[in-house]
């Protein structure tokens, strides 16, 4: 039966082509194992829907404020998470977490484990080791992403830093935007051109290293390294280039954000754009299946106080240095409670897209997370939302108390449901096992 069936059942690739024009189908139905006839579609599989995974890093956060007093699923939310409230069956918060380190510039040890300025360690991010285990089978192996340029959350296999995108309209761009034969055959060109330097610098890098000591045959070989992951991603892209784009509704960007948007103090506008676009288009990349795994630093140390409807004099770097000055503390609250509004948008875009028998949100699992705690520049005593995930075979909690536990123990739980095995060296040796109450 399921021979006869691949006979006529359609590629999740298939196009329309026509004149020049070639167009892509969305992700039919007719399309899935499930399926009866053409006419009668059925359902997709679950095998067949991707299991994805966004992970954030929120800066500075007064979590004092956000954690409520109760747990278990009856939990009562905080005015800082009430924008949460619709979907409390969607997510837990997990409290009183640990991140290697804490404070000013350390955010790099959230998806690493330990790489932080302090200690140098560097160290390959869980995205991009989700990104390895999917490579090949999308468009982009991860989108990172930021307010600005730095600092960046993601570390490749080589162990370097991985620089953000902070431009929605440039991720657009990159994803959906429509390529004529003249562009297709420059970027072909291009990845031609660079393959060839490669080849020519690599052998030249070969004889290099038979006069060098050991020290410099090891910086050689780290060389080595770099060379061949640009190559692999040469590949991939080449792979990909005459496969179209997937086709979307176009969104109106308005004018670029400025280029440090978490520093700026303005009465939140350009902020406003930025997270709901970004956010818009992460889910068309997940729902398009252009990557699966996706890094975002959507507000650093600063950013927008919202004073069209906060009215706070401060800005929010002065309010983490609050002297526990009660209407600090309060102000800075007041903050936070907006900005989770802007999580809970991107929570109900993610449920709002129908996927299977289920929503992308079930298909996904996205972490808002931060490295700052004990009231605003300490690793100890951070919450954390996991949300989604629920066809993946998460059971939500409602609010859980891990008191000590490392942040590692949850992106375990999160490779887990993923289907990955856990890499050699996970997180610097801090995960010591999924949270077992969410499977």
């Amino acid at each position: 039966m399921n021979i006869q069936r691949n006979q006529w059942r359609m590629s999740r690739r298939t196009f329309l082509r026509a004149a020049g024009v070639s167009l892509s189908l969305p992700w039919l139905e007719a399309m899935g194992a499930n399926s009866a006839s053409l006419t009668k579609a059925g359902s997709l599989a679950a095998a067949e829907i991707p299991r994805r995974a966004y992970f954030s890093n929120w800066g500075f956060f007064e979590a004092m404020a956000a954690v409520p007093k109760d747990t278990g699923l009856d939990y009562t939310l905080t005015p800082t998470l009430s924008a949460m409230a619709p979907f409390k069956r969607d997510f837990t918060l997990i409290s009183d977490l640990r991140a290697f380190s804490g404070g000013h510039y350390q955010a790099p040890c959230l998806l690493t484990g330990m790489d932080t300025p302090s200690n140098g360690l560097k160290l390959v991010s869980v995205d991009q080791q989700i990104a390895d285990f999917y490579e090949g089978q999308t468009r982009v192996p991860s989108l990172v992403l930021a307010s600005d340029k730095q600092p960046t959350l993601s570390w490749s296999r080589n162990k370097t830093p991985m620089n953000p995108e902070n431009s929605p309209k440039a991720v657009f761009d990159r994803l959906f935007s429509v390529e004529t034969e003249a562009t297709r055959a420059a970027r072909l060109n291009e990845m031609q051109h660079t393959g060839s330097i490669l080849d020519r610098v690599r052998e030249q890098a070969r004889r290099l290293e038979a006069k060098l000591g050991k020290d410099d045959r090891a910086t050689v070989d780290q060389y080595f390294t770099s060379i061949r992951e640009f190559e692999e991603r040469i590949k991939i892209d080449r792979a990909w280039l005459d496969k179209p784009k997937p086709q979307v509704a176009p969104l109106e960007f308005g004018s670029a954000p400025p280029e440090n948007l978490a520093m700026t103090n303005d009465d939140g506008t350009a902020m406003r754009n930025y997270l709901q676009l970004m956010f818009d288009v992460i889910v068309l990349a997940f729902q398009t299946d252009s990557t699966r795994v996706v890094s975002h630093f959507p507000k650093g140390e600063g950013g927008p106080v919202f004073r069209d409807r906060t009215k706070i004099v401060f800005d929010y770097h002065a309010l983490t240095h609050h002297g526990q000055l009660p209407e600090k503390l309060a102000a800075w609250a007041q903050v936070d409670q907006i900005y989770v509004e802007y999580w809970a948008y991107f929570i109900g875009k993610l449920k709002s897209v129908k996927e299977g028998d289920g929503t992308l949100l079930g298909n996904t699992m996205a972490a808002w997370a931060t490295t700052n705690g004990d009231g605003g520049h300490g690793r100890d005593h951070l919450p954390l939302m996991l949300c989604g995930g629920s066809a993946l075979g998460l059971k939500h909690q409602g609010h859980l108390i891990k008191k000590d536990v490392m942040i590692a123990d949850v992106w375990q739980t999160v490779v887990d449901r993923i289907g990955m095995p856990v890499p050699k060296d996970f997180q610097g040796g801090l995960a010591r096992g999924v949270i077992k109450e969410l499977i």
